[in-house]
C-alpha cells in the first residue's frame, strides 16, 4: 500500500546530474529561511502569508470515488471551499454602454470600398431574474445587402430565433444563477465576403427581484457528458453533475443501477454524484439518470448517458512499449498527465497505457499556482500528491511544471502590491519545492518568460523585479532542491526568430552570472505543416554548445486541414530522430496521452486516439526508438 505523500518518508529518485549549490546560493537560501520562506507550516512574523498547515493536508478518498490501482488516492479535506470570485464584467462596464464592435478583416481586403456590417438599434439590457428578455437583431450592410449572422455562444436556457424577415430574436429568461453582468455576442457576416465579420456584444444585467418567489422554478438538468471508451472488467467511475438554474442542488437518481455498482453523493461537491461499477460485457452501455428538483420533488428531468465497452484485446499494441525502447537509450519518454484521471470513466485504461508506455510524467495542470495556492494561506496538494504516488507505483520520474509562470495565477497574486511580489514568489517556491523536492527531479522553474518579439514578457513577476526575477527564482530553486534539473520552458524556440535569439541571449547572460540553469524545455505544439527541422536541429546544437540539456517538454502534432495521419506520423518521426541524434537531448514528452483529453483535442494531435487506439504516429515513434542505426 502506498502511504499518502504527506505522510511518507522521502523517496529519492536517482538523478545522474546532481549539482552542488554554490556557497553564494546557500547564503541566499539562508536569507530566505531567515525571512520565513522555508516552507514550514504556519506563519512567522516576517511571512506575508501562512504556509501549509494541518488543515491543508489531503486525506484518503474512499475507493468508491476513483479507479486507482496500486496507490491510494487522497483528496482535499472537508467540503469544497469557496474560491475568491472572479468578476469578468462590472457595473462600470454595463454603464459604459455597448462595447466596441470587433472586426475580422481578411488579408488584403479593402475596408474603404466595403464598409463593415453592423446592427441596428442595440443597447445593453437590465432585467430582473425571472423576466423574459427579448432582443431583436437587425443586421445592416452599408452597401444595402442583407448580412448573415450567428451567435458566438448561447446563454444557458436562451434561444436565437429566426423571424424570417432578415432579423432574429434573442430570447432568455434568466434565473438566480444568472444574477450579475452577462455578455452575449452576435457576429454579422458581410454579404460579399463572409470572412469579413463584425462582432457586437451586449451586456445583460440581471438582478434579484424584491420577491424571489416570483421567479419560476424550472426542472433541473444533467450537465453534459461526453462519450467515453472503457475496457471490459475495468472499474469505471462516472461523475454526474446536476444543474439547477434556480441555484438549488438537484438530487440525482439511477433507477436501474448496474450490477454490483454504487451511486454516492460526492463528499465535497454536493451537486455531483459518483457511479462506480465494473462492466462485464462489451458493447454500448446506456444508463438512465433522473435529476429531481430539491424543492419540488415532482419536478424531474430524465436523461441517458452511454459508454462504449471494448474487449481488452482492443488496447494491445505490437512491438515493445516506448519506455522499454527509450530506457535502452537512457532516454526519458513521457506525457503530461490529465489532472485527476482516476476520476474519469476511462481512468483505468488511461493509467494502464501510461504505465506501459512511459517512464516520465509531468502534471498538466495540478501544479499551477492557481491550483496549488488559490488564496493566501490556503493550499491544495491532493492532485499533485496523487500524481506523485501514481508515478512511484509505475516507476516513473516526475517532472514538475511550472513553478513561475505569467498565466494561471490566483487573483490575490495578480492584485498584490508590487513591493510584496518578490516575497510572495520566494514563499511560494520554497513551499512548493520543499514539499516535492524528494519526489521531483526535473523542474520548469520559469515557464514562457519571453514575448513574441523577444522581449521579456510583461508579467506580474517582471513588473515587480525586472529581469532579476528569473535569476532569483533559479537561485532559490537550486537552494531548495540542489540535486534537481532546473529548466527554462518556452515555445516558438524550435525555429529561427526573435524568441530563439532572445533565449540564447538570456542563457548567455545567466551563465555569465553563474545562475544555476541545467537545461531548456522545448515546447513543440506543431501542425503537420511544420517543416523547419533544420532550424530545430541548429537550435538543439546551440543549447548543447552552452553545456545545457535539452528536454522536449510539450510535443503534439495537430492535424492541419486536409492533413493525414501519415503526415502527422512523419513530423513525430523527424522530431524524435533529431532528439536521438543530439546527445544532450534527455527527454521527450507528449503534451497529453490521448486525443480525448488533449487541450488541442479538435486537431487530434497525440499518439493515441479518443478510444485509446495507437495511431500511425505511435508506430512511427516506436520505429525510430527501435532503430539501432539512429
Amino acid at each position: 500500500m502506498i502511504i499518502p505523500l504527506h505522510m511518507s518518508q522521502s523517496f529519492l529518485i536517482d538523478n545522474p546530474r546532481a549539482r552542488v549549490a554554490l556557497p553564494s546560493l546557500a547564503a541566499l537560501f539562508a536569507l530566505f529561511v531567515l525571512s520565513g520562506c522555508d516552507g514550514s507550516s504556519g506563519s512567522s512574523d516576517s511571512s506575508l502569508t501562512a504556509g501549509p498547515g494541518a488543515d491543508d493536508q489531503p486525506i484518503a478518498e474512499a475507493p468508491a470515488f476513483n479507479t486507482a490501482s496500486g496507490f491510494v488516492v487522497v483528496r482535499e479535506p472537508g467540503p469544497r471551499l469557496p474560491v475568491e470570485a472572479t468578476v469578468e464584467y462590472t457595473d462600470a462596464d454595463f454603464d459604459a454602454g455597448l462595447p466596441a464592435i470587433v472586426l475580422q478583416v481578411p488579408d488584403g481586403f479593402d475596408t474603404t470600398t466595403n464598409l463593415p456590417p453592423n446592427f441596428d438599434n442595440l443597447q445593453n439590457v437590465s432585467v430582473m431574474a425571472g423576466e423574459l428578455v427579448e432582443v431583436v437583431y437587425r443586421p445592416v450592410d452599408p452597401e444595402g445587402e442583407l448580412p448573415g449572422m450567428f451567435p458566438e455562444e448561447l446563454l444557458q436556457g436562451s434561444s436565437f430565433d429566426d423571424n424570417f424577415d432578415g432579423t432574429k430574436t434573442f430570447r432568455w429568461r434568466p434565473l438566480q444563477m444568472d444574477v450579475g453582468i452577462n455578455a452575449f455576442t452576435v457576429t454579422a457576416l458581410d454579404p460579399a465576403n463572409d470572412s469579413y465579420r463584425a462582432s457586437q456584444t451586449i451586456f445583460i444585467k440581471v438582478e434579484l427581484p424584491d420577491d424571489p418567489s416570483t421567479i419560476p422554478n424550472v426542472a433541473p438538468m444533467l450537465d453534459e457528458f461526453r462519450p467515453h471508451t472503457v475496457r471490459v472488467n475495468d472499474p469505471v467511475v462516472i461523475e454526474l453533475k446536476g444543474i439547477d438554474l434556480n441555484g438549488d442542488t438537484p438530487i440525482l437518481e439511477i433507477p436501474d443501477l448496474p450490477v454490483g455498482g454504487s451511486f454516492n453523493q460526492h463528499p465535497r461537491f454536493a451537486e455531483i454524484y459518483v457511479l462506480k461499477f465494473v462492466p462485464t460485457t462489451t458493447g454500448t452501455l446506456t444508463i438512465d439518470v433522473v435529476a429531481r428538483d430539491s424543492i419540488d420533488s415532482a419536478l424531474t428531468a430524465e436523461e441517458s448517458i452511454s459508454i462504449s465497452v471494448l474487449a481488452a484485446s482492443a488496447f494491445t499494441t505490437t512491438g515493445q512499449p516506448l519506455r522499454a525502447l527509450a530506457e535502452v537509450r537512457d532516454l526519458r519518454i513521457g506525457f503530461a498527465a490529465l489532472q485527476s484521471f482516476y476520476h474519469r470513466p476511462d481512468g483505468a485504461i488511461y493509467a494502464d497505457i501510461a504505465e506501459r508506455e512511459f517512464n516520465f510524467v509531468t502534471p498538466e495542470n495540478s501544479m499551477k499556482m492557481d491550483q496549488i495556492n488559490p488564496e493566501p494561506g490556503r493550499f491544495q496538494f491532493a492532485a499533485t500528491d496523487n500524481l506523485v504516488s501514481f508515478a512511484q507505483s509505475a516507476d516513473m520520474t516526475v517532472h514538475g511544471h511550472p513553478i513561475i509562470w505569467y498565466r494561471q495565477l490566483p487573483n490575490w497574486i495578480e492584485q498584490a502590491p508590487l513591493t510584496q511580489v518578490e516575497q510572495h514568489m520566494s514563499e511560494y517556491i520554497s513551499r512548493l519545492m520543499s514539499r516535492y523536492k524528494d519526489d521531483v527531479t526535473v523542474w520548469d522553474v520559469i515557464n514562457e518568460p519571453l514575448a513574441d518579439n523577444g522581449s521579456l514578457r510583461d508579467s506580474i513577476w517582471h513588473k515587480a523585479m525586472g529581469e532579476s526575477y528569473i535569476d532569483k527564482a533559479f537561485a532559490q530553486a537550486r537552494a531548495v532542491a540542489p540535486d534537481a534539473q532546473l529548466l527554462i520552458n518556452e515555445f516558438d524556440i524550435s525555429m529561427e526568430g526573435p524568441k530563439a535569439t532572445a533565449l540564447f541571449a538570456l542563457i548567455d547572460r545567466m551563465q555569465a552570472n553563474d545562475i544555476p540553469l541545467d537545461g531548456i524545455g522545448f515546447q513543440m505544439h506543431f501542425f503537420t505543416s511544420f517543416d523547419q527541422f533544420t532550424e530545430l536541429e541548429a537550435n538543439f546544437a546551440k543549447v548543447a554548445e552552452r553545456d545545457l540539456d535539452i528536454y522536449i517538454t510539450e510535443l503534439d502534432v495537430s492535424l492541419a486541414q486536409g492533413a493525414t495521419l501519415a503526415q502527422q506520423a512523419s513530423v513525430y518521426e523527424r522530431v524524435v530522430s533529431l532528439c536521438l541524434a543530439q546527445p544532450r537531448c534527455k527527454a521527450i514528452q507528449t503534451w497529453g496521452l490521448t486525443d480525448q483529453y488533449s487541450f488541442r483535442s479538435i486537431f487530434d494531435p497525440l499518439l493515441f486516439n479518443r478510444s485509446y487506439q495507437a495511431k500511425p504516429a505511435y508506430t512511427a515513434v516506436q520505429g525510430v526508438l527501435a532503430d539501432t542505426t539512429q
